[in-house]
């Protein structure tokens, strides 16, 4: 691939999914649903000390009858920060939750994600550079409770739909949950394109050099549990 193939697709993964949605690491009962927002996104450090972008993710997941005996839920969600530039965000998928933890062994589940964005709706923009754009995410995790609360690690790739490589990211996180409450809140940091190394960035970014691999990313979120089952 080009490398001015690879930094456009590389970009295209750091403004669709860079912003971090709710974690899948557990399932949905059939017919509970989650609500929340997440907020953060890449440290840039163009200005001195690093400050993440605040990008705003508003989204949901609604748990499915199992297959089988294998949990499933959706999820779905808009971008909010991108709308001020005339783009529109949208993302979609499933999970599936195929090994429960047992003990020291952790559960496992695995999110399919479809992001796509657009700006054919922004006059501001000449016709000719108004167009469709699309990401597939691959999520796997792995999870341990504590209590109420959950810890979590994975591993994400992000493919181009137009153009399809590997751009892997490693991740971390932690939900913490009030006993018996029905409210989360999520902290995760992203080693967003840890395999890619452009050679120029047009922007600072907090990452492992200079230019370094990838770049470092840091979300808050919070959730809701509504519907049956939702105070489990």
């Amino acid at each position: 691939m080009r490398l001015s193939t690879r930094c456009l697709m590389f970009a295209a993964a750091l403004f669709s999914s860079a912003c971090g949605t709710m974690n899948a690491a557990r399932p949905l009962d059939a017919g509970t649903h989650q609500v929340g927002v997440t907020f953060g996104g890449p440290f840039t450090t163009q200005l001195g000390p690093p400050v993440p972008i605040p990008n705003l993710v508003i989204e949901g997941r609604s748990g499915l009858k199992p297959l089988g005996s294998t949990p499933l839920d959706v999820n779905y969600g808009l971008n909010v920060t991108p709308l001020v530039f005339g783009v529109t965000g949208l993302h979609t998928g499933v999970s599936v939750h195929p090994i429960e933890q047992q003990g020291a062994r952790p559960a496992v589940s695995f999110t399919e994600r479809v992001l796509f964005y657009n700006n054919l709706l922004d006059s501001r923009k000449p016709a000719e550079t108004r167009t469709v754009w699309g990401l597939n995410e691959f999520d796997a995790t792995a999870s341990w409770k504590l209590g109420n609360h959950l810890v979590y690690t994975g591993l994400s790739n992000a493919i181009d739909l137009a153009d399809p490589e590997l751009l892997l990211t490693p991740f971390v996180g932690t939900e913490l949950r009030p006993k018996g409450g029905n409210f989360a809140w999520q902290l995760e940091s992203r080693w967003l394109g840890s395999n890619f190394s452009p050679d120029v960035y047009d922007v600072s970014w907090l990452n492992t050099g200079d230019p370094g691999n990838g770049l470092f990313t840091f979300t808050v979120g919070a959730a809701w549990n509504l519907g049956k089952g939702a105070s489990k």
